[in-house]
């Protein structure tokens, strides 16, 4: 596409006006838009679409004939010399931007997240691997002891685990770059966290000691996963689910008030603090005792005035819920070098494009 445009720049006389060569693009974005239609959940549309939208741009900025150091800077001579020099290329780069945009939104909302959504609250809080390493039971007797859905809740995490690698492989597949990997799995991770705080601060049965092990090797899983995969920026995201983990298994009294409202919990709100405290359950034989209204409303005062000393605001004080289907917008600031030698193309026969290989 990039190729088709650059002969139209710099090999026809005269030169192309603005509107001719947008011709080519504007029949691109259309296949774009059909496509996604015709596919609305298709990952494998919604995915090449996505990453061939964003790799354009990409080249229409590395090839442009602006003076923009940054763009051009890595570009072998070769390079420069196939920059379009003949005009601007700012609006079609604004109008692929938008492309963009609407092919991140619909491959996560359309695609990724009604398949991810379903295995997050299983694999994060109900995954029970840690749970029989803790009691000492015998894996090979436990398994004959298991109903299908304990044996399903066991499963639960490496289905996730699975899910994350079968997202990654699709894009590369396509030639996703860091970039667009990056802020792909951002969304993922910061919708596991969500939905999953979310349930963890409302159901009583997982605010326990047991389940706070449990599920901090859950997490502790996925953060290992992101960092074997050139991910590390994002395992912070999961932290507050950590810090809830903390919270559930540490000391609950007076003397512990400022590990309680200290880095333990710098990342959770603090109602959030004080909603997993309110669905605390002691454990049997454990603990003796309910956390005392008293001790609830000091814990709160103290995390207050934290927030307020750190610059937050009321509405940081009074947020309980995380947006739990928030899509964060795509950020196309981020420029992507392409070390790719043009004069090299060539396009499979079985695509029948033997016409614009030889305009190429």
């Amino acid at each position: 596409m990039y190729s088709s445009l650059n002969h139209n720049s710099n090999c026809l006389s005269p030169p192309p006006d603005f509107y001719q060569l947008t011709f080519s693009t504007d029949d691109f974005e259309s296949d774009i838009l059909s496509h996604s239609k015709s596919h609305s959940n298709d990952m494998d549309v919604l995915s090449l679409w996505l990453v061939n939208s964003w790799r354009l741009l990409n080249l229409l900025r590395q090839y442009n004939g602006e003076n923009n150091n940054e763009w051009t800077v890595s570009n072998s001579e070769k390079q420069d010399n196939q920059r379009m020099q003949s005009f601007d290329l700012s609006p079609l780069r604004d109008q692929l931007r938008a492309r963009v945009e609407e092919s991140f939104q619909n491959l996560l909302k359309r695609s990724i997240e009604p398949i991810l959504s379903p295995k997050i609250v299983p694999a994060i809080l109900q995954h029970e691997s840690s749970q029989r390493m803790l009691n000492g039971v015998n894996e090979e007797n436990n398994e004959r002891r298991q109903s299908i859905k304990e044996k399903s809740s066991q499963r639960a995490l490496d289905d996730l685990i699975e899910l994350l690698n079968f997202i990654q492989n699709k894009l590369r597949v396509y030639g996703a770059d860091s970039v667009l990997l990056g802020q792909v799995f951002g969304q993922m991770t910061y919708w596991i966290c969500a939905l999953a705080l979310n349930h963890l601060m409302f159901r009583k049965e997982l605010c326990n000691f047991e389940k706070a092990i449990q599920i901090k090797h859950n997490v502790t899983e996925v953060q290992s996963w992101l960092s074997a995969n050139g991910l590390s920026e994002h395992r912070e995201t999961l932290e507050p689910l950590v810090q809830a983990s903390h919270l559930l298994q540490s000391k609950k009294d007076e003397s512990n008030l400022d590990t309680l409202c200290g880095e333990m919990t710098s990342k959770l709100k603090p109602k959030q603090v004080i909603a997993i405290l309110q669905h605390y359950a002691p454990t049997d034989g454990f603990e003796e005792r309910r956390l005392s209204p008293d001790f609830l409303i000091k814990v709160s005062e103290k995390l207050n005035a934290r927030t307020r000393a750190n610059g937050g605001t009321e509405a940081d004080i009074n947020t309980l819920i995380m947006m739990g289907t928030y899509l964060t917008p795509f950020n196309s600031e981020p420029f992507v070098y392409s070390d790719f030698n043009l004069e090299t193309l060539s396009l499979p026969t079985c695509l029948h494009l033997q016409a614009v290989c030889k305009l190429l």
